[in-house]
């Protein structure tokens, strides 16, 4: 397949320049020109919600375009010729020659059959551009022929106007939706397209007044299953009291039954939340959501009700014991009854040592232990992390902590140990990066972050998609986002359950067509969905693919960020790991505060930052004046701290007023220890995960960071028991 990812940079602009939501100054104008060329160039400095895939890594586009001219036009009969015929006409398309398409698409469909029907679409679309309609109307009427089936009838019957067949065949494809709408403005209150859209497209922007007005018409039955998605569409858009009503009346299962508990609990009505979550494990008492429920319990109820759900929790669910345990110690411990929560603790670890809650514990005994000078001990209490719960996500800090520790004793050789540990067995945590740093990796740390630029490559090839046919996988592999992105949404709207191969795969698609926010937050929910032991163990195998990171760290609008990064001396990285954190790379999004746009700017701020910078015109939803102005603000915060990353960062988040406020009244001192007291929760989590996405992005791209994280993987050594214990003598 790599042979095949060769094209996907110049089939990338077929499918995303008509249409596209943004292009940086350059793309605009070289676009005007309307020349293959300059498409071609455009595409390869476009921005894109995707990693911009290289046609030929080693050559300029210039060669990149003459190279995909001749496989084109070989007379010998290969996948690669029949590839490039299809780029090439997409190119055309996209430049507005459909002309030049007419003939590279003539005959293609016999000899590229996974494609054969793309192909009949695409020669359809040429002949209508050329405004040939009859000659168009005839392959339209031959797809539908031929492929009654395929994604490509869909847009046949709605380019002839067929409406009807086409939501009765295909009531989840892209071009429903567009009858949908505009049948919705002329009958605002009919009840079948308002179920239909609650149904296939509550992902639709403006989906929360349709599903009020279905939700208020009079006398229309909804079965339980469009309760369930008019349920979805609520809680997925925030709106937990509506979600809440919506569940109740919905299909009854453990899914539906725990998401009706959430509701009630994020809309703040507990006592209903409580019951929800009772009969969550009452009446599907062996499903993943059923412990889950029993420890939302436990946080909502009075204290002798929540000890005994942790009871039940220990009693019937071994994997989640250890969890029930640790919050059972500790309304013990508030209730003053220490001997109780001594048995409980002890408990814990002696039979759930290997669980997430008993590392938790052992964290605590030896932040302990080192507050009160005992670092030896506190050291011991870690080693107890990293050889039992090695996985843990306490894991990380503990052992970068305990790398500190071991440094102040002069034990380097533990210290280093510590270290490698954090590094190789969390590499996408921010403590491994702290860690990277202690060995003397050049990562940077909170005052050399700026200095610190890597060289690093942008994925060159594509992975095969988790899920799909034939037909999807080769149009998202040679980069025809957008087609490949209806494809996915034709086979699956509608589906209110996916596997995770399918969840990671609609991640994937929908970072292809600029849907960053619901792409990276599909991704990252494999982090933590309540899944079966074989649904977890499938999620394993995917975060171990490179494909499942780049979901989570892709490159929208890198192209932009790495111009404006330039002018201001700043790292992109370090640039597309602060977009990340602060809007997903959504170019358009409005925080609560009234924040907008990619980096977040607040009204005010970007006023300010327009005087200062002489711009009298400006749009902050805009990713070319957003990018601008935060890096400018980015720039500023640099250097109103001293290029102290670490200030600058967080007084992006909290204001350098509030910053400077918290400097002088204590110092900075250690910078580990100015972090963790950093008063504010929200700001102290910023700090993290801004410097954990630039990590991510280093360890991910960049070429000399992977090679030093190879060589310490090379020489790391798990602990044994046996050295725990020679550990633990000294």
């Amino acid at each position: 397949m790599k042979q095949l990812t060769r094209w996907s940079l110049v089939l990338a602009c077929s499918t995303t320049l008509v249409g596209a939501t943004t292009y940086h100054t350059t793309a605009r104008n070289s676009f005007q020109s309307n020349n293959l060329l300059a498409a071609t160039i455009d595409a390869s400095d476009r921005d894109s919600a995707s990693v911009p895939f290289d046609l030929l890594p080693n050559l300029a586009p210039p060669q990149q375009l003459a190279q995909l001219q001749a496989q084109a036009q070989t007379t010998q009969l290969s996948p690669e010729r029949n590839r490039s015929r299809y780029v090439l006409a997409n190119l055309h398309l996209a430049n507005r020659n459909p002309q030049a398409a007419i003939p590279l698409l003539a005959g293609l469909e016999t000899e590229y059959p996974v494609l054969a029907d793309y192909v009949l679409l695409k020669r359809a679309q040429a002949l209508t551009a050329s405004s040939d309609l009859n000659g168009a109307r005839a392959v339209w009427q031959q797809i539908l022929s031929q492929y009654p089936d395929s994604p490509a009838a869909a847009e046949a019957l709605y380019a002839l106007g067929q409406f009807p067949q086409l939501m009765s065949k295909f009531p989840s494809h892209p071009r429903s939706q567009d009858v949908l709408l505009a049948e919705l403005r002329k009958s605002p209150n009919r009840p079948d397209l308002l179920i239909s859209m609650a149904v296939y497209f509550r992902d639709y922007k403006g989906i929360l007044p349709l599903l009020d007005r279905l939700v208020g018409l009079k006398g229309v039955v909804l079965t339980p299953d469009r309760w369930w998605a008019i349920a979805e569409g609520y809680y997925d858009n925030a709106e937990y009291g509506k979600a809440s009503l919506a569940y109740a009346r919905a299909t009854s299962n453990p899914y539906t039954a725990y998401r009706l508990g959430r509701s009630f609990q994020r809309n703040r009505q507990k006592d209903r939340a409580i019951a929800a979550y009772h009969s969550v494990f009452q009446k599907f008492p062996n499903s993943p959501q059923a412990p889950r429920a029993l420890i939302r319990l436990i946080d909502l109820s009075r204290p002798e009700e929540a000890i005994r759900f942790a009871d039940i929790v220990v009693a019937k669910y071994p994997n989640t014991a250890g969890e029930a345990l640790l919050k059972k110690a500790d309304i013990l411990q508030q209730q003053g009854n220490a001997q109780a929560a001594s048995n409980a603790q002890t408990l814990l670890l002696n039979n759930y040592g290997s669980s997430d809650a008993a590392a938790q514990l052992s964290w605590r005994y030896a932040k302990h232990q080192a507050r009160s000078g005992q670092l030896d001990r506190a050291i011991t209490w870690v080693n107890r992390i990293v050889a039992n719960e090695p996985e843990s996500e306490t894991a990380p800090e503990a052992a970068y902590w305990a790398g500190k520790w071991a440094t102040r004793l002069g034990d380097r050789a533990t210290a280093r140990q510590m270290y490698t540990f954090a590094v190789t067995k969390h590499p996408q945590s921010y403590f491994a990066w702290r860690s990277a740093n202690q060995l003397g990796l050049q990562v940077g740390d909170f005052t050399t972050a700026r200095s610190i630029q890597p060289s690093f490559n942008r994925p060159s090839t594509r992975s095969p998609l988790p899920a799909g046919n034939p037909a999807l996988s080769e149009l998202y592999m040679l980069g025809q986002d957008r087609d490949a992105s209806d494809y996915w949404q034709f086979a699956i709207r509608g589906q209110l359950m996916k596997n995770p191969r399918e969840i990671l795969t609609d991640a994937i698609v929908r970072l292809g067509v600029n849907d960053n926010i619901r792409g990276i937050a599909k991704a990252d929910s494999l982090n933590w969905l309540d899944v079966t032991a074989t649904e977890q163990a499938e999620i394993n195998e995917l975060k171990k693919q490179p494909i499942f990171w780049q979901a989570l760290y892709p490159f929208p609008y890198y192209s932009t960020i790495s111009n404006w990064a330039g002018q201001r001396n700043l790292p992109p990285l370090l640039v597309m790991g602060l977009i990340r954190q602060e809007s997903r790379f959504e170019p358009e999004i409005l925080s609560r505060s009234g924040a907008v746009g990619l980096m977040q700017i607040m009204p005010d701020t970007g006023r300010w930052i327009a005087s200062k910078q002489g711009i009298s015109n400006y749009s902050l939803k805009n990713p070319e004046h957003n990018i601008e102005m935060g890096t400018w603000y980015f720039d500023y915060t640099h250097r109103e701290f001293g290029d102290n990353s670490m200030l600058a960062i967080a007084s992006y988040n909290a204001g350098p007023g509030a910053i400077g406020r918290w400097v002088k009244s204590r110092g900075i001192g250690d910078p580990d220890e100015f972090v963790e007291s950093i008063p504010f929760d929200e700001t102290r989590d910023y700090v993290y995960r801004v410097f954990a996405n630039n990590w991510n992005y280093m360890r991910l791209y960049s070429p000399q960071v992977q090679q030093k994280l190879a060589q310490l993987e090379a020489e790391s050594v798990k602990l044994s028991t046996s050295q725990v214990k020679n550990v633990e003598k000294k």
